[in-house]
């Protein structure tokens, strides 16, 4: 699980809690895991895997973004094609400005545009996928603040009911949807919940709006069977070399009771 990717030195990796990665890093991580035997494979074949047990190459991984920074397309991307690997990115949607609405106020770190985030998508290197239109964040349910997905906030001084719970999710999910199909050319198949907050309520609106996968934070490998729409992932943090990305995949495939071959995602919650 990757996030953002700055020169080492130019940030302070305790205020982003680790997870901002230096691009040459990210380089030698990406041809560790390729030299390694890794194979990166597209959301369709991990679907297929989870759902179906359909075969996949030897040592399959998902390496994935969350938010969709500026960062992800001027050094992942380059990277990633010139070494012939494939991930993903989900967007907060809302974030991600054009030619006309230009960066979101309040949104710190550069989003990439949707101009460039359909030519990646067209290379066939990158996915874009939903990291939701605007719930990237939290807010009080009149006892603590919770992320936005997890139940019902308040909004204009009032609690929201179960039911304008429901339908704050359906709209913001159909709408990032819908705006991603219209901008890439292509529905997204994957949410990526924020702070990996989603619940039984939330995944079902999302199947509704058409969602079939979705991921959380909780670090760990993925086998068939597994939830579908509770997908693990594991955490890239800065000091990580390919070896202890290795070292992660191997220690928490033997915490499981399965004994199939397991998969790694890489993906700010």
């Amino acid at each position: 699980m990757y996030h953002h990717l700055q020169k080492e030195g130019t940030f302070n990796s305790k205020k982003y809690g680790r997870v901002v990665i230096d691009p040459e890093r990210f380089e030698k991580q990406m041809l560790y895991l390729k030299a390694a035997g890794y194979h990166t494979i597209t959301l369709e074949q991990l679907r297929d895997f989870v759902l179906y047990n359909s075969p996949l190459p030897p040592k399959p991984i998902v390496i994935t973004f969350d938010d969709g920074y500026l960062s992800n397309y001027i050094y992942a991307y380059p990277i990633l094609k010139k070494l012939g690997m494939k991930a993903e990115i989900n967007v907060i949607v809302s974030y991600i400005p054009d030619e006309v609405n230009h960066q979101k106020p309040g949104v710190y770190i550069p989003c990439f545009t949707w101009k460039q985030a359909k030519e990646m998508s067209d290379s066939g290197i990158i996915e874009i996928e939903s990291h939701t239109y605007d719930l990237h964040k939290y807010m009080s349910n009149g006892f603590r603040k919770i992320p936005m997905v997890m139940g019902p906030v308040i909004i204009n001084g009032h609690l929201e009911t179960m039911a304008q719970y429901k339908k704050r999710l359906y709209t913001d999910f159909l709408r990032s949807r819908e705006i991603i199909k219209e901008k890439i050319g292509k529905a997204p198949i994957c949410l990526a919940y924020p702070f990996g907050a989603g619940n039984k309520i939330s995944d079902a609106i999302a199947k509704k709006v058409g969602f079939e996968m979705a991921f959380g934070i909780q670090q760990g490998v993925n086998y068939y069977g597994d939830n579908i729409m509770k997908l693990k992932r594991i955490t890239v943090t800065d000091t990580d070399t390919g070896q202890d990305i290795v070292n992660k995949i191997n220690r928490l495939s033997r915490e499981t009771e399965f004994l199939l071959p397991p998969l790694l995602c890489s993906q700010f919650p």
